[in-house]
């Protein structure tokens, strides 16, 4: 897979492979098997650029993430990862997750919260 982001992003091209998540029970999942310094660490990169991130991919003409081109949709990924991650936080948890939360390896996610990858994300570029 291609890991290229839009150019003004390409400073965030480190964390694409390990956080452009296309799914939401895969972003579920390394939210809650990732420590809480590593996901600030991984916020504090991102977050900075949401607003410039959020701006660009506003100003393209699709409201659905599957017709974005793949640098696009990697982008959004990435974004949503971002504020995902960023819960723990936000609201002052000591973790990575509720401490008395339903186990997250009980959970079962279903479609549409998990699917296959989608095609626009290995296009070429």
């Amino acid at each position: 897979m291609k890991t290229t982001l839009p150019p003004p992003f390409r400073a965030l091209e480190p964390w694409v492979a390990d956080w452009s998540i296309p799914h939401e029970a895969g972003r579920f999942n390394k939210r809650v098997a990732t420590p809480a310094r590593e996901l600030d660490r991984f916020v504090a990169a991102v977050f900075p650029q949401i607003e410039a991130i959020v701006d660009f991919l506003n100003r393209i003409p699709t409201a659905d993430p599957d017709a974005l081109d793949a640098p696009e949709r990697r982008l959004f990924d990435l974004a949503l990862m971002c504020m995902e991650a960023s819960i723990p936080g936000d609201l002052g948890w000591d973790g990575n997750d509720i401490e008395d939360a339903w186990p997250a390896e009980r959970l079962t996610f279903l479609a549409p919260s998990l699917f296959a990858e989608p095609a626009n994300r290995h296009k070429d570029d």
